[in-house]
């Protein structure tokens, strides 16, 4: 049975919401890192899995290339990520990240998880495990419809997105 249309849209409302609250959430205490909020986030998906081209990163983050270039420039600057040659392919370059940027993340999910922590002293593991699998499916799905969009983009404008 379909979801009721009122329902979605409250939901809808709801991740917005968290969305913000994240955004603010995420940069509490952390004035004194040197990149923005969203850097760190391009950060942690390099470390999870390094070595790796930025262009993969941006597709799994669902970023352009410039606001990649861009995030990739202010981590390179604060030197917490290096370009390495790769391997297989010596036109290419891949991303990983410099013992410093490995000590900023930690300290910097130390600070987040432990305010978080406290803000759920109530929460199971189990219960954990249920918010972010539902929050995986949703962000899946999400993805889905954009690459869905972004496809049907392509063919009403002749094969080239906007």
């Amino acid at each position: 049975m379909p979801a009721n249309k009122s329902r979605v849209e409250d939901l809808l409302d709801e991740l917005a919401r968290g969305a913000r609250v994240l955004r603010v959430f995420s940069q509490l205490g952390s004035e004194s890192f040197p990149v923005s909020n969203a850097a760190h986030h391009v950060l942690r998906i390099v470390l999870r899995q390094q070595p790796i081209h930025a262009a993969a990163v941006a597709h799994y983050l669902g970023i352009g290339p410039g606001v990649m270039s861009r995030h990739i420039a202010e981590l390179e600057s604060a030197a917490l990520v290096q370009r390495v040659n790769c391997s297989t392919d010596a036109r290419r370059q891949l991303l990983t990240v410099t013992e410093t940027g490995e000590a900023l993340i930690q300290e910097r999910d130390r600070i987040r998880g432990e305010r978080l922590t406290r803000l759920l002293p109530d929460w199971s593991d189990e219960r954990l495990d249920e918010a972010i699998s539902i929050l995986h499916e949703l962000n899946d799905a999400m993805g889905r419809g954009v690459e869905e969009a972004k496809s049907g983009a392509e063919v009403a404008t002749g094969g080239e997105a906007k």
